[in-house]
């Protein structure tokens, strides 16, 4: 499962939190400002895993999910999608790569 784009749990609350509907395992790649903290309540109690997501304000832009998904394809660890994702977002976005990866994480 993946979401990119605005944040809408920042201007709004969900009434229900998703169920987990069977034991299959779901990844989510969640590339939105601050996206640990809006959707952590929603995506655990649907019991999906957070392959990628962020710590803060981001430009949630197709080079970083292409970036995961790469390697994703690859069957790479997670901790090295996320680096790839990092690499990605700072070459575009020039914010060090040490910020990128303190913005962009992987797991609870």
């Amino acid at each position: 499962m993946v979401y990119i784009g605005h944040d809408g749990l920042t201007d709004f609350q969900l009434s229900t939190l998703p169920k987990k509907a069977n034991a299959g395992l779901r990844e989510a790649v969640i590339l939105a400002c601050y996206s640990k903290a809006y959707f952590g309540p929603a995506l655990y109690t649907s019991g999906a895993y957070p392959l990628l997501w962020t710590n803060g304000l981001m430009a949630p832009e197709a080079y970083t999910l292409k970036s995961a998904v790469d390697g994703w394809i690859l069957k790479e660890s997670n901790r090295q999608i996320q680096e790839r994702a990092a690499a990605a977002y700072n070459q575009y976005q020039k914010c060090t790569l040490s910020a990128a990866r303190k913005l962009l994480t992987t797991g609870w």
